[in-house]
């Protein structure tokens, strides 16, 4: 989970039956500007979405400047929900995974 970050709902929707995808992005020479407009152009676009039916939830992004990476947390049914969202936002992206949460 991503403390602070943007949390969007996909409506009436089991959530046991989401899984959370992790999305990889590379960004060199990202502003801390640029970072915020693509996570709000991200929200919006799982909104959009999830209005529309869509089983899609934004949880936030974390940027690792060293590494000009920049990791997306989403929960969805669906790979093909997440990567909607992606170029409905616009957004480019180097790869979806698939993660498993684990907890002490």
């Amino acid at each position: 989970m991503f403390p602070g970050g943007p949390t969007h709902s996909v409506g009436a929707v089991d959530e046991s039956s989401l899984v959370r995808f992790l999305v990889e992005r590379y960004l060199p020479g990202a502003t801390q500007e640029e970072l915020r407009v693509t996570s709000r152009l991200l929200a919006e676009a799982a909104d959009t979405l999830a209005t529309g039916g869509e089983s899609i939830r934004y949880l936030g992004s974390t940027f690792v400047p060293i590494e000009e990476s920049c990791f997306s947390c989403f929960e969805s049914r669906s790979e093909i929900a997440v990567r909607r969202t992606l170029e409905t936002a616009g957004v480019p992206y180097a790869r979806i995974l698939v993660t498993e949460a684990v907890r002490p």
